[in-house]
């Protein structure tokens, strides 16, 4: 009775997450596949890059932000006390893109985390009426910035994301990362993102987060988040906690990064992005192992015991062929 119970509960959540999925599909545009109306003026835009140790990814990254198809736009990378040859790369870079202004940072003040502190003398420095933060391992289409700000202005939002495509490299990564795949577009309802300024769609990520200069001092810019482990949703959180909205999009290989490398930093950046949720509610990782108990490994053992038995439970079979669909 129990195990029924307990299958049916399983093919329910499937059946949800179905919904939600083409749901999601059909609510959440790509901008590389709409064209938003070309703007009659083009506001100035910062791009701002906290950079520690990225020789590895940032030229080819940099190169991408400096080569926007936009009027008008500057880029700012925060050295944050690399010991690699990213500075050497970035003055290399310097001295082939006018629009690339290079800072150093600096001892974060105390209770301060050091991206934050890199990100907040980007900020300070920047001129324009808004700003772009992204991470140094991202690439950029050309024309990208141009379609998000026209998609941004002519929706009336006062910030951005827009999700990437997620590299990876090897059966491994792939299979684990298809789990922010299936977070973000089955498990969530991220299209009720689009309707709402609740706090409780609040997104964010550090591939493309663009920001209304005015909404981010609203909201108390870097100094109301100095010690956020997950900044880039944080900030999502005070932008729609002020009042502003905000919108969310796709871009297909418009952003392009492989986020981690090897199973060392699979596991450093999955313990990170989870130490937020599991600070405030501990007892959410029992939930979440629960249910993916009953939706994910019962339905199989279910089946393959239910083989042996010479029988087979429905929910069971509805649960397997959802899940693969």
């Amino acid at each position: 009775m129990i195990l029924t119970v307990l299958l049916w509960m399983g093919a329910g959540i499937w059946v949800i997450f179905s919904i939600q999925f083409v749901l999601n599909g059909w609510i959440i545009e790509d901008l590389s596949a709409c064209e938003p109306p070309a703007l009659k003026s083009w506001p100035r835009v910062s791009l701002i890059v906290p950079a520690r140790n990225e020789e590895r990814d940032i030229r080819e990254a940099v190169t991408s932000f400096c080569r926007q198809d936009y009027p008008d736009f500057e880029v700012i990378v925060v050295d944050d006390g690399s010991t690699d040859r990213t500075g050497k790369i970035l003055a290399e870079l310097g001295q082939e893109f006018s629009q690339l202004k290079i800072l150093r940072g600096s001892e974060p003040p105390p209770g301060w985390l050091g991206k934050l502190n890199a990100l907040e003398i980007g900020r300070k420095a920047a001129t324009g009426d808004w700003l772009l933060f992204v991470d140094a391992d991202v690439k950029y289409d050309p024309r990208l910035l141009r379609r998000a700000m026209a998609y941004a202005q002519n929706r009336d939002l006062a910030m951005l994301f827009v999700w990437p495509n997620l590299l990876s490299r090897g059966p491994l990564e792939a299979v684990i990362m298809s789990g922010f795949y299936m977070v973000c577009w089955v498990v969530l309802p991220i299209f009720l993102q689009k309707r709402t300024r609740s706090t409780l769609w609040a997104l964010g990520g550090g591939v493309f987060n663009l920001v209304r200069r005015d909404a981010l001092e609203a909201a108390g810019a870097f100094e109301s988040i100095k010690d956020a482990v997950v900044d880039d949703i944080t900030l999502g959180y005070q932008v729609r906690s002020a009042g502003y909205y905000q919108g969310f999009v796709a871009a297909a290989d418009w952003i392009q990064v492989q986020m981690y490398r090897g199973v060392g930093e699979v596991i450093q950046g999955f313990t990170k992005n989870t130490y937020h949720l599991v600070r405030r509610w501990p007892w959410i990782m029992i939930v979440i192992f629960g249910v993916g108990v009953i939706i994910s490994i019962l339905p199989y053992w279910t089946l393959v015991s239910g083989l042996g038995w010479g029988t087979w439970y429905f929910p069971a079979v509805a649960s397997l062929v959802l899940m693969h669909i």
